[in-house]
């Protein structure tokens, strides 16, 4: 395709600027049957640059679930101890809540795609780390939760980045169709990376599994590098950073919709994310399963995840999509009912699949229509908010692996799916704007 005018307003020569404007200027096409079909789940893809975006998010998350896997069972082997476990799985969350808030206002402010490259490579760096301290055999528990701070600082600056350039690259048109692949990508590395890395794990240890994720990252940052750089909009009046992250949480105030989407969002967060956080104990304690048969447990929720962004891929305005997006909640809470009231493996594997399924419908779904409903202006410092609920998660997993601890796994999934269901049944009764979606 001939050279001509960007998708970004200061990078004049995009491969695909055509494409882009295009998408913003004329209606998208919506073609019938089988191949019609399968042209309008992946329509996002046909743009070049946006398809080494998503490469790029997909050997990124890639290495990010493998790491989170490997380093889940690693600090339970060096600890035997599920709180323990859970300060560790959780310890990207306090620098991710903290950065989030910069985060944003970074993505407005600064090339996205040297921030996105940066953030990879720190990510792989960190990851090499690691990989280093295990050779020598001067791992301990500690380490791993430095790294995960690391990590979750840099991964708080890459996906506002990322999900700002989105509408830039694609246009306004196929936004929920891109950010639906963009969960399609995680929830592909939600199968293939925990299998690979349990499995990898249980052969050749932890060792080469961080190798190995080191390798997938540094990778992510080389396919990144082939998009063209990405400079936000010029803009007239400077603020500060502090007075334009204020101006994020003012603009929740003036725009109820996005307000009740985030809140719903980081409400279903808290009480089913958890879940997948300690997956390793939870797996081990109610199965019994070594760490390939935590992978597999962990690929089985991202079989639902996959299933859940296809759909998400091919939902349209018109397809009552915000009754979608509430059904999450209560799919979620009836599958944690059924994998505590029935701990035997097989239903556990069956329920899985509905936890990975709600799980990328609040995530890929809620993202989509959070951005469709944002000002341009805004939507990189609304998205850092919805990165945000990730640095949450201590308020929730550190309390349930406290409780599994004292009470059992069975006893706390119980509990939490019981809180999940109720708070899922109040949105659905009270949330009309979501309900009004379409």
């Amino acid at each position: 395709m001939a050279s001509s005018s960007t998708a970004e307003p200061v990078q004049p020569d995009s491969a695909d600027s055509v494409e882009a404007s295009a998408a913003v200027t004329v209606p998208v096409r919506q073609p019938s049957g089988i191949g019609g079909w399968f042209k309008l789940t992946f329509a996002s893809l046909e743009n070049r640059s946006f398809r080494y975006l998503w490469i790029g998010m997909l050997l990124s998350m890639g290495g990010f679930q493998m790491q989170m896997l490997a380093r889940t069972i690693l600090v339970y082997d060096l600890t035997n101890d599920q709180a323990l476990t859970a300060v560790v799985a959780m310890g990207f969350a306090p620098s991710l809540l903290i950065v989030s808030l910069f985060g944003g206002v970074l993505g407005e402010r600064m090339e996205r795609r040297t921030l996105i490259q940066v953030s990879q490579g720190a990510n792989a760096l960190a990851a090499g780390v690691v990989a280093i301290l295990l050779i020598t055999d001067v791992i301990v528990w500690w380490h791993l939760f430095f790294v995960s701070l690391v990590q979750g600082a840099m991964f708080s600056l890459q996906m506002p980045a990322r999900q700002a350039a989105i509408p830039k690259l694609v246009g306004k048109e196929r936004v929920g169709n891109a950010v639906a692949l963009n969960a399609m990508a995680m929830s592909l590395m939600n199968v293939a990376g925990p299998a690979f890395a349990g499995r990898m794990y249980n052969a050749w240890g932890p060792e080469v599994t961080y190798l190995v994720v080191t390798g997938v990252m540094f990778t992510a940052v080389v396919i990144t590098g082939v998009i063209p750089k990405m400079y936000p909009a010029a803009r007239e009046v400077k603020k500060s950073v502090i007075a334009d992250i204020k101006e994020g949480f003012g603009y929740l105030k003036i725009n109820p919709l996005v307000r009740i989407l985030l809140i719903y969002s980081i409400v279903l967060a808290l009480l089913s994310m958890p879940f997948r956080m300690l997956v390793a104990v939870f797996a081990e304690d109610l199965y019994g399963v070594d760490p390939a048969g935590v992978g597999d447990f962990t690929m089985l929720i991202g079989i639902g995840a996959i299933i859940a962004s296809i759909v998400s891929a091919g939902l349209r305005k018109g397809q009552r999509r915000g009754y979608v997006f509430l059904a999450a909640g209560l799919i979620s809470g009836v599958s944690l009912i059924f994998i505590g009231a029935f701990p035997l493996f097989y239903v556990g594997a069956i329920m899985a699949v509905g936890v990975g399924f709600a799980e990328t419908i609040r995530w890929g779904l809620g993202q989509a229509l959070i951005m469709e409903e944002t000002d341009d202006e805004y939507r990189s410092r609304v998205m850092s908010l919805v990165m945000m609920s990730f640095g949450l998660m201590p308020a929730a997993v550190l309390p349930l692996g406290f409780a599994v601890r004292e009470w059992g796994a069975q006893e706390s999934v119980l509990g939490m799916s019981a809180i999940l269901m109720v708070a899922s049944l109040l949105f659905v009764v009270f949330a009309g704007r979501i309900r009004r979606l379409q």
